[in-house]
């Protein structure tokens, strides 16, 4: 037995429905690869956070305290104190190791706002980032994998912390070069590793590629509602933005309280998260921002009575004067491309892509003006203000005006000046000479 049309109608709006809620998850999802991807896999936005992280107070304090802490882990300053000390003043090595330490965090911290240790401290970042990709990909040899961890070696920065805290040289020479290393995976982890490290690489693209067929999916299925469909495809990426931002906050919390083991150390953290979260606060509004443009063309497509407006007051100069037009159009894309709310007006593959979008949405709405107003002409403003002093803003004569057949008088000049089309012309006249019928009733 055949389907009614409107069951068929149903159907479609169901599957459109369910492409839609598929197609935000799914972009929600990929807001989180793209950062991941471009946050974990890429050194240069590595260095960048590392060098943000440096950069805030609270981090700095609890590194120095990192630093100092190795510094008096490895060498028993006290001891080393006693020595250069007379017999008789031996007993004050012990309260003259905790009094340096004092001044060496203090130091430390000071130290770490030097240009020096910052460049040694990007540098060192980026070297071990690079490694940490080779090892990924499965080779480097920066890291060292002795007895079973993969490590990353601090100890120049551990030396220089302590050189500018005003140590002893004799003391910092006393250093071993493993102080400071820092734990990155263990040898059972790096197989597990490198599978992530693939999976995080080839999830971006598998996302946009399922976004994209979802999306384009539900509106070509939408058919002769895909206006509406479109600004549902914009909602999404709105919506999956905002999400993205909520799942941040709620997380930043629960994370930052879990590495956070004492009061002490939770601005830190709280900070460190932050930074560490910027970029997918960027992907983020990224999302956003192409959602609210997205709508916005869905809009200016519409049926509402400012967009159609809107579109009869463009459609001669679509006719008569395209360059001006698609120059309008080029105008918004560069004030975006200087604003950048999306993060790919900052690449010049995102900007190529912007601009052939631009060009197309541009060349249908002309279309769709041509097609509604085929008869619109230029006029000065001068005649825009006597169409609107003769009919008002809604096409109804003005309060005031005079009587019918001067109004249908009226009417035809404005023909004949170009104001009107003739479709327009009759309709009005309509209206006047009904109300002169109306007249002679009364």
């Amino acid at each position: 037995m055949a389907q009614s049309p409107d069951h068929t109608r149903h159907r479609h709006r169901v599957l459109v429905a369910v492409l839609l809620v598929l197609g935000t998850l799914v972009a929600f999802l990929a807001t989180f690869s793209v950062w991941v991807n471009r946050q974990a896999l890429n050194t240069d936005n590595w260095v960048t956070t590392s060098t943000r992280l440096l950069e805030n107070e609270q981090i700095d304090e609890q590194l120095a305290t990192f630093m100092v802490g190795q510094l008096y882990a490895n060498v028993d300053v006290e001891a080393e104190l006693a020595k250069a000390l007379p017999p008789q003043a031996r007993a004050l090595a012990g309260p003259a190791a905790g009094g340096l330490r004092q001044l060496a965090q203090r130091a430390a911290e000071k130290a770490l706002a030097a240009p020096r240790f910052q460049a040694l401290w990007a540098e060192a970042n980026r070297e071990a980032h690079e490694a940490l990709l080779k090892i990924l990909d499965g080779g480097g040899s920066f890291a060292s994998t002795g007895e079973g961890e993969v490590t990353l070696h601090l100890g120049t920065l551990v030396g220089e912390v302590g050189k500018q805290a005003g140590l002893p040289q004799a003391l910092l020479e006393k250093v071993p070069p493993e102080a400071g290393n820092l734990t990155v995976l263990e040898s059972e982890q790096i197989s597990a590793a490198q599978k992530v490290a693939k999976l995080i690489r080839r999830l971006p693209v598998v996302l946009f590629v399922l976004l994209i067929l979802l999306y384009g999916g539900a509106i070509y299925l939408a058919r002769e509602r895909r206006r509406e469909a479109l600004r549902s495809v914009g909602f999404g990426f709105a919506i999956a933005g905002i999400l993205a931002l909520l799942v941040r906050a709620l997380a930043g919390d629960a994370i930052t309280g879990t590495l956070a083991t004492t009061a002490a150390v939770e601005p830190a953290a709280e900070a460190a998260w932050e930074i560490g979260t910027s970029l997918l606060v960027t992907v983020a509004w990224s999302a956003i921002a192409f959602g609210v443009l997205l709508v916005l063309g869905a809009w200016l497509a519409g049926r509402t009575a400012p967009a159609r407006a809107l579109r009869r007051e463009a459609s001669p100069y679509f006719r008569e004067r395209p360059g001006p037009a698609y120059a309008f159009a080029a105008g918004i894309w560069v004030l975006l491309i200087a604003w950048a709310p999306i993060a790919a007006f900052r690449k010049p593959l995102g900007i190529l892509v912007f601009a052939v979008l631009f060009a197309l949405g541009t060349e249908l709405l002309r279309r769709q003006a041509l097609t509604e107003f085929p008869h619109e002409q230029l006029q000065p403003l001068s005649m825009k203000f006597a169409t609107l002093r003769t009919f008002g803003h809604r096409g109804e004569p003005a309060a005031g005006a005079d009587d019918p057949l001067a109004r249908v008088e009226r009417l035809n000049r404005l023909r004949q000046e170009g104001a009107l089309t003739e479709t327009e012309f009759e309709e009005e006249k309509r209206k006047a000479l009904a109300r002169t019928g109306e007249s002679n009733d009364l």
